[in-house]
C-alpha cells in the first residue's frame, strides 16, 4: 500500500542518517522518529524491535528508555514499562517525568495505589505546578477513596492545561462528589475540543451508567 512504501523509504531515509551521523543526540532523535512513525502506524511489535536496537547502541539514553516506556504502557507491558521507568529513576533519582509516569500507571493500571501515592509524591515535590503530576496526585487519591482530597489538584490540573484527560479525571471526581452539572460542563466543553478522546468518552459513558 501506499502507506507501506511511505513508511518504508522514511525508515531507509533515517537509517541513513543514523549512519552518515557521528552526533549521538541527531541519531537518537533519528531512532526516536522512527519508533513515532511505526507507532503511529499501530506496528508495536515492530517499534519494540526498534527501540532495542537503540538502546543496544544507547544504553543509558533516558529520553529512548522514556519514549519505550510509554510505548509499553500502550501496548499494556506493564511489567516492562515498569522495568524501564525504574531504570531511569536508578539512572537519575529526581527524574520527575518518570516518577510521575510510574506512579500514574500503578493508579490507573493496578491496584498498588499507595506505592504509586509515594511516587507521585515525590514527582510533586520536584515539579510542583506541573499539571500532568497534579493530574496524577488527583487521580490516585481519588482511587485511594478519596474524592474530597483529589478534587483540588484536579481543578489546579484543569485550569493549567486543556487537555482531554485531565478533564476526563477531573469531570469523574466532581461526579463521584455530586456535583454533576459542573462535570458536564468540564466534559461537554472537553468534548467541543476533542469529539474522539476515547477515555473521555468512555468517563462519560461510564458515569452515565451510574445516574
Amino acid at each position: 500500500s501506499r502507506q507501506e512504501s511511505d513508511l518504508r523509504q522514511a525508515r531507509a531515509v533515517l537509517a541513513e542518517l543514523r549512519e552518515n551521523s557521528n552526533d549521538s543526540e541527531r541519531r537518537v532523535d533519528a531512532w526516536l522518529l522512527e519508533t513515532e512513525l511505526l507507532l503511529e502506524q499501530q506496528r508495536g511489535e515492530d517499534a519494540e524491535q526498534v527501540f532495542g536496537m537503540a538502546l543496544a547502541e544507547h544504553p543509558l539514553d533516558l529520553r529512548l528508555i522514556y519514549a519505550r516506556a510509554l510505548a509499553r504502557v500502550a501496548a499494556d507491558d506493564l511489567v516492562g514499562a515498569e522495568a524501564d521507568l525504574r531504570r531511569i529513576i536508578s539512572l537519575d533519582p529526581e527524574n520527575s517525568q518518570a516518577l510521575n509516569a510510574l506512579g500514574y500507571t500503578l493508579a490507573d493500571r493496578t491496584d498498588r495505589h499507595s506505592e504509586a501515592l509515594e511516587l507521585i509524591e515525590q514527582a510533586l515535590t520536584l515539579a510542583p505546578e506541573e499539571s500532568a503530576i497534579l493530574d496524577s496526585m488527583g487521580w490516585v487519591k481519588y482511587r485511594l477513596g478519596s474524592p474530597e482530597e483529589a478534587v483540588g489538584y484536579l481543578e489546579r490540573a484543569y485550569a493549567a492545561a486543556d487537555d482531554a484527560e485531565i478533564a476526563a479525571h477531573y469531570g469523574e471526581v466532581l461526579w463521584a462528589l455530586g456535583r454533576r452539572d459542573e462535570a458536564r460542563a468540564v466534559w461537554d466543553k472537553a468534548l467541543q475540543a476533542d469529539p474522539e478522546d476515547a477515555l473521555l468518552l468512555e468517563t462519560m459513558q461510564r458515569m452515565a451508567g451510574q445516574e
